[in-house]
């Protein structure tokens, strides 16, 4: 049956996209909430086809070896009468890419769009198992930069030594940027002193900011007070 056919139903819950974003989420958080995973073209679609509006937040999102959730499925879930959410990864690149159209961002993540002219899209990439558990084999590059904000100037790493090591890695592809080519590139050509380079990484793996953007959306579920917003606001 086309997605057309189907009869339209309510959604009890907000609707969440997510996968490696989700990983270590309390079980607390997970509650009230529909689950799917990470999303491809036209899952958004299909949900805005079978549901009434609701919620519907963006977080993770496949691309690459399929095509990747569509502008124009979200500005449709949007005029259809959606509140719809990104953060994170995909739906941090999705929320700036249409912030003019409604589509609300939260987080660390999407405020980087604004603050940093070298940050891409390419900096929320990953490779990741594409199933539950979601087991990351590279780390996004966004994730060090939080790190390294974080805790880069109180162990020693001053913004020239953050620089030189931001584009080392942007010039690697994403595939190939791990905690071990991190560590590589702090305690080799950029000079950092091992206990100082194993401590960074060892704060990043407890605060890797795309896990704690979605966690703190939907800690905070602004979905519930959001006033309704148009287009070019």
């Amino acid at each position: 049956m086309a997605v057309a056919e189907r009869q339209v139903g309510p959604v009890v819950a907000p609707v969440v996209f997510a996968g490696q974003s989700s990983v270590g989420l309390p079980a607390a958080l997970r509650e009230g909430l529909a689950w799917r995973p990470p999303a491809r073209r036209g899952d958004v679609a299909q949900l805005v086809a079978q549901a009434e509006p609701g919620v519907l937040v963006l977080a993770d999102g496949f691309f690459g070896f399929e095509p990747a959730v569509g502008h124009s499925e979200l500005v449709a879930a949007l005029d259809a009468g959606w509140q719809v959410w990104g953060c994170s990864s995909m739906g941090a690149i999705r929320a700036w890419e249409l912030r003019d159209e409604g589509m609300r961002g939260h987080g660390w993540v999407y405020m980087q769009f604004a603050a940093h002219e070298d940050f891409t899209d390419d900096d929320l990439a990953l490779l990741h198992l594409p199933a539950p558990p979601w087991d990351a084999f590279s780390e996004p590059l966004v994730n060090i930069r939080h790190a390294l904000w974080e805790r880069g100037a109180g162990l020693g790493i001053g913004p020239a030594t953050q620089r030189r090591l931001v584009e080392g890695l942007q010039s690697q592809w994403f595939g190939e940027r791990t905690l071990e080519l991190v560590l590589d590139l702090l305690v080799g050509p950029l000079d950092v002193p091992a206990p100082a380079a194993l401590a960074l990484l060892a704060h990043l793996q407890r605060r890797r900011i795309k896990n704690l953007d979605l966690h703190d959306l939907l800690r905070r579920r602004p979905w519930a007070t959001a006033a309704p917003r148009r287009r070019g606001r």
